[in-house]
């Protein structure tokens, strides 16, 4: 990926697909979630941290038909084939995140800090998650000091 354009999607109403079930599909659930995104799970199990009742389960296998419609898709299971398989399969209108190899997304997550009505979004371009929560947890203190109620 070249120098990517930062942008905010509002995804309140709208459907994302999560292909798996580990502790990374619950976080990328959790935030989805937050922001009123309506989510399918597609996953033979689910880890503990992800609340069944909350999301649209299909208690599957990837299959391709499950995301025909999905606009935004995140391929987290713990199979590098089958994450493949989504990035291989999606169409050219689909988002799709890899997080097993950020190389064969065409988009990425950034951390975020949220204080007072302020959004701040730290990235490292996808190359460095451990990173961008490093530097967030660094600012979150600061952030609140400066910024909280």
């Amino acid at each position: 990926m070249e120098q990517p354009y930062p942008v905010m999607l509002d995804l309140n109403g709208r459907s994302a697909a999560v292909i798996g079930g580990g502790r990374v599909a619950a976080r990328k659930i959790r935030g989805l979630l937050a922001v009123g995104a309506k989510v399918t799970v597609i996953s033979p199990t689910l880890n503990t941290a992800i609340d069944s009742e909350s999301v649209v389960w299909l208690k599957r296998t990837y299959c391709r038909d499950d995301v025909k419609k999905m606009a935004l898709l995140f391929a987290c299971t713990n199979d590098r084939v089958v994450n493949q398989r989504v990035v291989d399969e999606a169409s050219e209108f689909q988002w799709v995140n890899n997080t097993s190899d950020q190389t064969q997304s065409n988009f990425f997550n950034v951390a975020i800090l949220r204080e007072a009505g302020l959004q701040v979004t730290i990235s490292t371009n996808g190359q460095s998650p451990t990173l961008a929560k490093q530097v967030k947890q660094r600012l979150a203190p600061w952030l609140h000091e400066n910024f909280g109620n």
